[in-house]
Parts: structure tokens; C-alpha cells; sequence
């Protein structure tokens, strides 16, 4: 066969291929790139049709429609936690642009330290074809240890005579450091969870309490005085945060005799801004409602 035939041949197969490329556009995002260990990792998936027609996409035996591909070490593949997930087809029109949202950490074996490399994959069964997006690289490391401490769950709530331990880690996070919060079993190592709570001021220690229920409070200073109290359950559900400003001394835990806690020498702070006077101490059962969660979805959504 002739070079120039060759070279046409080769040409119009990549032109082929680039064509193919370009009937989906998958682009993924993640808000970090240094991760704690078992922090969430939410990445988000952007997928455009250009194929001029509507398509759907659906799983098929072989392929799910929607997943990730992610390498770490020496190309080890991490396999996904369940390998028999479902997700409803869905229809999207010609030159419409869908998002979805996932924490990587619930679906992949993301736990050990490392470096990640993450793609995007979209399987059409009409096209016969996977669609790849760029790849994203994160790594994986472990925070400071500030403190430990093990609890015992209380009967009448779930996971009743179970030792849970309770840590408090410093992770750096751009210019400055955040203070996260990990709860696991003491007996298996399982992680219940692992929450970024607040940004740390340089010398500044967090104070923790636990309530009767051992709830955990943490107390920390994120400001010119102006703190942020955070609760979590003793199984490791979040439970909302409060913020409060103190002008003369440091906010303190008062513990009552039912086992309900106080913060007194501190002013709550709400929507309006903070108000002229003192503020009487309030239980933090009383709190306002807590921070809104993720919002992951269970599928792609339009924006």
C-alpha cells in the first residue's frame, strides 16, 4: 500500500475517532486536591451531548452508564465498594448539559495514603462506546492528631455497648489549617465519620464536651472573637453548628445536673447579625438547626 494512502487511512480514522470523542463532552471537577483520610471526596461530573439527537443512556449487562475509573499507586486499579449498583436511564437532548455530584469515598476504597488519578467514565450502549474525562489527581494523607478520646454508646440508641472513639485532627487546607472531627468503632476500625468543623486559629486549642447521650460539643475560636460550636453524635452524624461571639473572656461548657450542657460567657449569633446586650446562657439542645447537608444526588441533574 502506497504512503500517501497509508497516512489517508490513518487521517480519516482519527478524524473518525475525534468525532466520536466529541459526541459527548465528560468534564470532572473536584473542589481539593489534598484530602484527609475517609474525608469526603465529592467530584463532580459534567456531561454535554453533541451528538445532534437525544440519547439515552442506560446500563447494560456488561457496563453500568455511569462510573469512575481510578488508579493509584503503580496503576492499581481501586475497585468500587459494590460492583452491582443501578442507576435509572436517562434521556438527554441534543446539546444539553446534565451534573451529578458523588463522594467518591462511599462508592471507591479510597482509604489508603497515596496519590489518586481519577476519570470520569459515561458508557453509551447505542454508540457502542466509553466517553473519558480529563483526568483529576488528589492525594490522600493523614491530619495531626490533637485528640482522642473513647465513649461508650448509650442503651436505647443505636449501636448500644459499643466503644466509639473520637478524634480530633488538624489538616492544612490551602493557607491555613482546619480542624476535622473522625468517629470510628473501636472494636472493627470502622470510620462512622470524618467532618471538616472549622478553620484554626494559630495557638488557639478547640474545647470539647460530652453531653449525657455523649454527644460531642467542640468549641473553637475561628475569629477576633467569634467562635463556632460544632455537634456530633456519639455515631457520628452531624449535627449542626452555631456561632457565637464573646467580647470579654472565652466562652466555657457548663455541664447541669441532667447531663445537659451550657456555654456560658458567650452571645449566640443568628441571621440579623449580633445584638446589643448580653445573651442569658441557653442549653444547646435549644441550638438552631445545623449546617444543610451535601445534597448528593442520585443522578445526573440538570443545573
Amino acid at each position: 500500500m502506497k504512503p500517501v494512502r497509508l497516512l489517508l487511512l490513518f487521517l480519516s480514522g482519527f478524524v473518525s475517532l475525534s468525532a466520536a470523542r466529541a459526541q459527548f463532552a465528560v468534564q470532572l471537577s473536584v473542589k481539593e486536591h489534598l484530602y484527609i483520610q475517609h474525608e469526603p471526596l465529592i467530584a463532580t461530573v459534567s456531561l454535554t451531548n453533541n451528538s445532534g439527537h437525544d440519547v439515552t443512556l442506560a446500563d447494560t449487562p456488561q457496563y453500568q452508564w455511569f462510573g469512575f475509573r481510578i488508579s493509584g499507586t503503580e496503576d492499581r486499579i481501586v475497585p468500587p465498594r459494590g460492583t452491582h449498583y443501578h442507576l435509572d436511564p436517562l434521556t438527554v437532548r441534543a446539546g444539553e448539559t446534565v451534573k451529578r455530584s458523588v463522594n467518591l469515598n462511599e462508592l471507591y476504597e479510597l482509604g489508603e495514603f497515596g496519590i489518586y488519578a481519577i476519570r470520569a467514565e459515561i458508557y453509551s450502549s447505542a454508540m457502542d462506546k466509553f466517553f473519558n474525562s480529563r483526568p483529576a489527581t488528589v492525594e490522600i494523607t493523614e491530619g495531626r492528631r490533637l485528640w482522642t478520646y473513647t465513649v461508650g454508646v448509650p442503651q436505647g440508641i443505636k449501636n448500644a455497648g459499643q466503644m466509639h472513639v473520637f478524634t480530633l485532627l488538624a489538616h492544612q487546607r490551602g493557607e491555613g489549617n482546619l480542624l476535622f472531627v473522625r468517629v470510628e468503632d473501636q472494636e472493627d476500625g470502622s470510620i462512622f465519620c470524618t467532618y471538616p468543623i472549622a478553620r484554626m486559629v494559630d495557638g488557639a486549642k478547640p474545647e470539647m464536651q460530652f453531653d449525657s447521650s455523649n454527644n460531642l460539643y467542640v468549641l473553637q475560636l475561628i475569629g477576633e472573637k467569634a467562635y463556632v460550636l460544632s455537634k456530633v453524635s456519639v455515631n457520628g452524624e452531624f449535627l449542626g453548628q452555631t456561632n457565637y461571639s464573646a467580647e470579654r473572656s472565652r466562652p466555657m461548657f457548663r455541664k447541669l445536673p441532667d447531663g445537659a450542657l451550657q456555654l456560658v460567657g458567650g452571645r449566640r449569633e443568628d441571621m440579623s447579625g449580633p445584638k446589643p446586650g448580653s445573651a442569658a446562657p441557653a442549653k444547646l439542645s435549644d441550638r438552631p438547626p445545623g449546617l444543610p447537608s451535601t445534597g448528593l444526588s442520585s443522578g445526573l441533574q440538570k443545573p
